[in-house]
């Protein structure tokens, strides 16, 4: 059993609300996914379409990264949100994939893109939406998962949003 929602806004006036509004709706689907939840925020923000990667720490020290990060990539923002990171960076995807997996082989590529963010972690989904504090998010859009696990364990890796590639995430049932 999953549950899956998402939400994409037709005005511009309720962007400011969509982490509310998709907290409420994944906090809901609880009953159909008690183990594992996560969520993908796509909001434009970069004029300049810069890339932006989602990382999992997967217990890594955070300050510890981010040091040896900077020296291997031309990072424009790093923010920290619980254990996972947003990095804006100008680095192509295809390099960046290459940095992380060969440097950093602990930590999970969760997304990537242009305009998206992903966020997942084992737990209830009321404790995955407050770790991550989405009320706050703003944003055009989003997709949000519940999962109980049938065949497989229950990990950060096997929760949903799946990245399927650049602005693009897989969530399924």
């Amino acid at each position: 059993m999953c549950g899956i929602v998402g939400i994409y806004l037709k005005s511009e006036k309720f962007k400011d609300s969509l982490g509310s509004m998709l907290s409420d709706m994944l906090v809901n689907m609880s009953s159909r996914g008690s183990d594992s939840a996560g969520f993908a925020v796509y909001k434009e923000e970069d004029k300049e379409k810069n890339f932006k990667y989602s990382l999992c720490l997967n217990g890594i020290d955070y300050e510890k990264f981010k040091k040896e990060i900077e020296n291997k990539i031309t990072i424009l923002n790093i923010e920290k949100n619980s254990d996972h990171v947003i990095i804006k960076a100008k680095n192509k995807p295809s390099d960046v994939i290459k940095i992380i997996n060969k440097n950093f082989n602990k930590i999970s590529i969760v997304g990537y893109g242009k305009s998206i963010e992903i966020f997942k972690q084992v737990g209830e989904p009321k404790n995955v939406v407050k770790k991550f504090n989405l009320k706050s998010f703003s944003g055009t859009h989003g997709i949000g998962h519940t999962r109980m696990a049938t065949e497989s364990a229950i990990t950060t890796d096997g929760s949903h949003p799946y990245s399927t590639g650049e602005d693009e995430c897989l969530v399924h049932n």
